[in-house]
């Protein structure tokens, strides 16, 4: 019964762009557990997502990669005494199972993935290929209700939805003015032309260089670029090509998770690799194109009803899933400044 669950532990996701995808679980959850203190669990990139969600009672930051052993050893101490009725696994690693297990939540769920199926009370299979991450941590909160609840819901939505609020929105503001960047001046454009775990997503620098001059040639746009602080030189590299650098500010590793997310709300358009941004992006109905070369849109494409993807045609090697490209990367340099340029210019259009 619902009356058993008071209070629900969520293994969010490490990445930025998995958190997005797991916002429609997260109200789902909500919905269906009404008056359940629900605690997310997430490294602090991730969890800033949700900071200001109504659905989620408590965030506890998941300092493993920062404090190592000690973060595991204090959290899974925490996890004891809060003495959780249930812990739905976004994350699909080992040890987030260990965790659950050794923090004694009463009801663990999650997917038999990493052979951790035994510390799991109860395990769903491995989700199948080619279907969209979002279904696959929906399917768990589906089978919580399963668990304890009467009956479930059939349909649900599964495009994830943020509205950045005030104070994101102002902090992005002084941030750009901070550079000299005045609300509504010019036209924001939004470049993510890097990829923290993965080389083989990247477009060309060169080619986003051309494509940052045709922008600023044609809207009189302002060309922000975004990233990670370990993709600061590659925004730079970009900028230093452009034949109108002047025109380009690079944030990338100097904005906050709130910055970031005012920062793209205040996006005329997004265009990207694929990237967490990304998410966030789509998420907020901003305009945003996604290249897609070595990576699988149909398990991880953005989603909102203002994104849109492209990627090159006719390259037999696409979605190999490499995160360093063995040959010549064609997926990504066959995809001309052309073509990236003209879907970019339509979608900002169709607005």
């Amino acid at each position: 019964m619902n009356s058993e669950v008071k209070k629900i532990l969520v293994r969010g996701t490490n990445w930025l762009g998995d958190a997005v995808m797991t916002i429609p679980a997260i109200l789902r959850l909500r919905e269906s557990f009404p008056n359940a203190h629900i605690t997310l669990l997430a490294p602090p990139r991730a969890a800033e997502i949700f900071t200001g969600f109504p659905q989620v009672d408590e965030i506890v930051l998941y300092r493993r990669k920062e404090e190592g052993k000690k973060a595991f050893i204090e959290t899974m101490q925490r996890l004891r005494r809060e003495r959780f009725d249930l812990a739905i696994l976004f994350q699909n690693a080992f040890e987030a199972a260990l965790l659950s297990f050794l923090g004694r939540a009463k009801t663990r769920l999650g997917f038999d993935t990493q052979g951790r199926g035994f510390l799991l009370t109860h395990k769903l299979n491995k989700p199948p290929a080619n279907r969209h991450q979002t279904n696959d941590y929906l399917d768990l909160v589906i089978e919580a209700e399963r668990i304890f609840l009467s009956s479930s819901k059939i349909n649900s939505q599964c495009v994830p939805q943020m509205t950045a609020q005030a104070s994101q929105l102002s902090s992005a503001s002084e941030l750009l003015r901070q550079f000299g960047i005045q609300n509504g001046a010019n036209k924001l454009i939004v470049l993510n032309a890097g990829a923290t775990n993965s080389r083989a997503k990247c477009w060309p620098e060169n080619y986003f260089a051309e494509l940052a001059d045709r922008i600023v040639n044609e809207l009189d746009a302002k060309i922000i670029l975004i990233g990670a602080g370990a993709e600061r030189e590659n925004a730079d590299r970009v900028i230093a090509q452009m034949k109108r650098p002047t025109s380009a500010l690079n944030l990338a590793g100097k904005s906050t998770i709130p910055e970031l997310i005012g920062i793209l709300a205040k996006a005329n358009l997004v265009i990207t690799n694929d990237t967490g941004p990304a998410h966030v992006a789509a998420a907020l109905s901003v305009p945003t194109l996604t290249i897609f070369g070595p990576t699988n849109e149909f398990e991880t494409a953005p989603l909102g009803k203002n994104s849109e993807l492209i990627r090159a045609a006719g390259i037999d090697c696409e979605r190999c899933m490499h995160r360093e490209c063995p040959i010549d990367h064609r997926c990504m340099t066959r995809l001309t400044v052309d073509v990236v340029a003209e879907k970019s210019l339509s979608l900002l259009e169709k607005l």
